[in-house]
């Protein structure tokens, strides 16, 4: 009895110990601390300048235009004329908060278009304004997966690398993104069937596995909307339930490499430890 009364004693000052050194959430923010103010820059009425209230805290834009951005005082350029909702969020170590914003253009002006990637991905202002990538199935490389975090080896499917269409058949090639300049819309055309992870087959009515994952009946995904975040790593997002080659259950893509006829990207896993890549060519 004496032994039991030791350990359990000695469980209770392991416990106190454990909260104490436990740390503890800081406030979180407030509604002032999400206010932020805009005006037009001086050289451009269609660049405008946002600063957010509370510098000290994390800041995260969505300017309503198909762009985002990182940061206390942020631009953004509005090429046509319109109404806009501008999203700031902030956060501390006590939790986010959000407030947004109606902010109205008043004259297009379409030189503001002359961003190198929407060039890339769309055609550009002189182009149809629009593009269509399909995965490029018949080279090495089109498809794989590596770790997450990434290993000295750097951003590459170390792990598994697909040959020249290694997933035929399998609901994934002659798939087609389409990205538009104009509203920055995103039309996902996939033929009537994707390609998903095993992980994530009970969330597809009508999946059966195929070649190691699962092919899933899909309806195509037409006029949604793609979000560019340019920074040190440069993401697109595809809204709502479009995606783009094998689906792990994320949205959002790192461009590795982008030029008029060639996109790689790198993207998560649902549950983590994986970053699976992808190649496309423009069609």
């Amino acid at each position: 009895m004496k032994m039991k009364l030791l350990f359990s004693a000695s469980i209770l000052a392991l416990l106190f110990a454990c909260k104490k050194d436990n740390p503890q959430l800081g406030p979180a923010p407030t509604a002032a601390d999400a206010a932020f103010t805009y005006s037009a820059s001086a050289s451009n009425a269609n660049i405008i300048e946002f600063t957010a209230n509370n510098p000290a805290l994390q800041c995260l834009w969505d300017f309503g235009n198909g762009t985002k951005a990182k940061g206390a005082s942020v631009s953004s350029p509005y090429p046509y004329a319109g109404t806009y909702t501008v999203k700031l969020t902030v956060f501390s170590s006590g939790g986010s908060k959000s407030s947004t914003q109606e902010i109205t253009i008043a004259q297009d002006n379409l030189g503001l278009l002359n961003n190198p990637i929407f060039i890339m991905l769309t055609g550009g202002i002189n182009g149809p304004g629009y593009k269509t990538w399909v995965i490029d199935s018949t080279v090495d490389g089109h498809m794989g997966v590596g770790p997450d975090p990434i290993s000295p080896l750097g951003d590459i499917p170390e792990w598994w690398s697909a040959g020249p269409l290694d997933k035929s058949g399998a609901g994934l090639y002659g798939d087609q993104y389409v990205f538009h300049l104009n509203g920055f819309k995103f039309d996902m055309i996939n033929h009537g069937d994707v390609y998903v992870h095993n992980s994530l087959s009970a969330n597809f009515p009508g999946s059966f596995q195929n070649l190691g994952d699962f092919t899933a009946p899909y309806a195509d995904q037409m006029n949604e909307s793609w979000t560019l975040l340019e920074n040190a790593d440069t993401t697109i997002t595809i809204s709502n339930n479009a995606f783009m080659g094998f689906y792990t259950g994320v949205h959002t893509y790192r461009i590795l490499d982008i030029t008029d006829s060639t996109l790689s990207l790198q993207y998560k896993h649902h549950a983590g430890g994986f970053n699976w890549y992808l190649r496309l060519k423009s069609e």
